[in-house]
């Protein structure tokens, strides 16, 4: 799962484009790429195998090669502690396969200990190997941003903040005396989770991190503001409260702590004024009294989903969605559009045991449905006799009008949604039950935007006047 990363500071080197480091066809990228499944340990097998040859023809051709060695080692340098400190712990854990840091020899435990620095310096060229694939991957994501922005990307690469680290990541190592020990963040129970959520995320210690100035947070925000014109931060209520659940407890143990919300929020603030990024609070769940005009007042912009947006037995006008928001129709947390409307997530609910009655959730969703038709229909959204013909097509088209036609500043469009996927990528609350983060695309991503359920999506989106650029008057561009 991307929200429990090693270090939300840096970036997962899997991601990185070896494309251009291949000469022809390659059979073992043929295996790793194929099936419905990503094979994440096999792709990154095939990956690092290239990226050490790499690292090794980068190594021997720096004296014939200047200028990107002077830029690795400005990479470096301005990278500082927290770089050379994620790249020793890569190294480490290198050498100690399937241990946790909290496993490791009581003196590689601390990131600041003197046998930690022995080890840097006796492994100098696995830790400058992992410094030079974070150069490559930042290499990589400012092409891309700045491609974007040639392409007419008005706003630019769009961002997320997980509201937290893996416990036995790099992140939790390196600040470990800013993280408490014993508990883990989560929610409260609710009706989409009657025993609450556990995330297994340590939580960050409040008065740690007004100890330090919020130095750490300040340039947690500023990394992931890197190469973007936009930030959603995940769980954005985390800012003035967390729910921390004791270990071995469940969500109906735990308690809210709360966090400097004042000085939290001037530290994002500030990192947005000096970045020129524009910030997403997701505040779905349960928000405290007051916190979302708060927000609003700081110009952060809120997230609003249609599927959850209700009011009583029905959904909200789309009147009622604030200008300062982004809205959409569905979520990576949620099925599909498709996928809801055909009640998929019901039955994999279902077959996992998550549901108490599944008839009373059926029978919930054929109101659901019935309510989103009913206002499609009354804003001009939803024809009938289109409806009649092809229901899924109509109503993915007119719900996506309907977020368009919204007074919400922005809208996004899931992928899954383009791709006519059914099942949703992931499935909060479960880990090894399903696949999460691991179901391919139904369509290659090259042919993603030109395909006829994109454009059923697409065309409503254009007709509002979203998303179309001066160069795109005539609504059939697909770029």
């Amino acid at each position: 799962s991307p929200y429990p990363p090693s270090d939300r500071r840096f970036i997962d080197p899997i991601y990185l484009d070896v494309a251009n480091t291949v000469d022809g066809p390659d059979r073992a990228e043929a295996r790793v790429l194929s099936g419905d499944l990503v094979a994440y340990s096999a792709i990154w097998a095939w990956k690092r195998a290239i990226l050490e040859r790499r690292f090794a023809a980068f190594r021997t051709r720096e004296n014939a090669d200047p200028p990107v060695a002077a830029e690795f080692q400005r990479f470096i340098r301005d990278g500082g502690v927290d770089l050379r400190r994620f790249a020793i712990f890569q190294a480490i854990a290198e050498t100690r396969p399937g241990e946790t840091w909290q496993q490791w020899p009581i003196n590689l435990r601390s990131s600041d200990s003197e046998a930690v620095a022995d080890f840097a310096e006796s492994h100098a060229e696995r830790v400058e190997f992992h410094q030079y694939l974070q150069f490559l991957a930042d290499r990589q994501f400012a092409h891309a941003a700045a491609r974007g922005a040639a392409s007419g990307l008005e706003i630019g690469l769009y961002r997320d903040l997980a509201v937290g680290s893996a416990p036995d990541g790099a992140e939790s190592w390196a600040r470990s005396d800013e993280l408490a020990e014993g508990a883990w963040i989560g929610a409260p129970p609710d009706p989409f989770a009657v025993d609450g959520q556990n995330w297994h995320l340590p939580p960050p210690l409040p008065l740690r991190l007004a100890r330090g100035g919020y130095a750490s947070f300040a340039a947690l925000i500023a990394a992931n503001m890197r190469h973007a014109g936009a930030l959603r931060i995940d769980h954005a209520m985390g800012l003035s409260r967390l729910f921390w659940i004791p270990d071995g407890a469940t969500g109906a143990d735990g308690a809210y702590v709360t966090y400097p919300f004042a000085d939290l929020l001037g530290q994002v603030t500030l990192a947005s004024a000096r970045a020129k990024c524009m910030i997403i609070g997701e505040d779905l769940g349960t928000v405290p009294e007051g916190f979302r005009p708060v927000l609003t007042e700081a110009d952060i912009l809120s997230y609003r989903v249609l599927l959850l947006e209700r009011e009583g037995h029905g959904f909200k006008p789309a009147a009622s969605y604030p200008a300062r928001a982004v809205a959409c129709v569905t979520t990576h947390d949620l099925p599909p559009l498709a996928g809801w409307w055909e009640g998929v997530d019901i039955r994999e609910r279902a077959l996992l045991g998550h549901l108490q009655s599944v008839s009373d959730a059926e029978e919930a969703r054929v109101a659901e449905r019935v309510a989103l038709t009913d206002m499609l229909a009354d804003d001009g959204l939803l024809a009938r006799q289109e409806f009649a013909a092809s229901p899924i097509a109509s109503v993915i088209a007119g719900a996506h009008a309907f977020i368009a036609n919204t007074p919400s500043d922005l809208m996004l469009v899931q992928t899954e949604d383009l791709a006519g996927a059914r099942v949703g990528v992931n499935l909060p609350g479960t880990d090894a039950e399903r696949p999460n983060w691991r179901l391919r695309l139904p369509v290659p991503v090259e042919t993603l935007l030109s395909g006829d359920i994109a454009q059923t999506i697409l065309r409503p989106v254009r007709a509002s006047g979203r998303g179309t650029r001066p160069d795109d008057e005539a609504g059939d561009s697909t770029d």
